[in-house]
């Protein structure tokens, strides 16, 4: 895989990693490109909707708390698209946190001097966060 460091040059991962071992390159030398290689994959960071409630889903939610306790397994058997919804909301918020991490760690390390790739981080931060929140 190859590194595009700020327009200066292109590099392969291992070649980092080659250079970190040898001590040739600084941690924050190594940061700084891992974040100019993210910044490669921005695009490819985008939020995930969450799913649709099926009309089965919407009925057990509008069941009183106290009731949905009081059910067993075999409800749940009987009715998997139940599980299978909140598993998949799971699933979609464990995706979107992991990539508004990812979003944070690149900004993290990405040169304050580096206006233009911050301004396109912070962007893309807030519009997760926004999201996230419910706006």
């Amino acid at each position: 895989m190859e590194i595009n460091v700020s327009g200066q040059y292109s590099i392969t991962l291992n070649q980092i990693l080659k250079q970190l071992r040898y001590k040739e390159i600084t941690l924050d030398e190594y940061l700084m490109k891992c974040a100019y290689w993210g910044m490669k994959s921005l695009d490819d960071i985008y939020f995930m909707s969450l799913p649709s409630r099926s009309s089965s889903v919407r009925d057990y939610e509008s069941l009183p708390r106290y009731k949905r306790d009081k059910l067993t397994d075999d409800f749940y058997n009987d009715n998997p698209e139940i599980t299978q919804y909140y598993n998949r909301v799971n699933w979609v918020n464990l995706q979107n946190s992991t990539s508004l991490f990812k979003l944070e760690s690149i900004k993290k390390y990405m040169p304050e001097s580096d206006t233009v790739n911050h301004r396109k981080l912070d962007m893309k931060i807030n519009d997760f966060k926004m999201k996230m929140e419910g706006f």
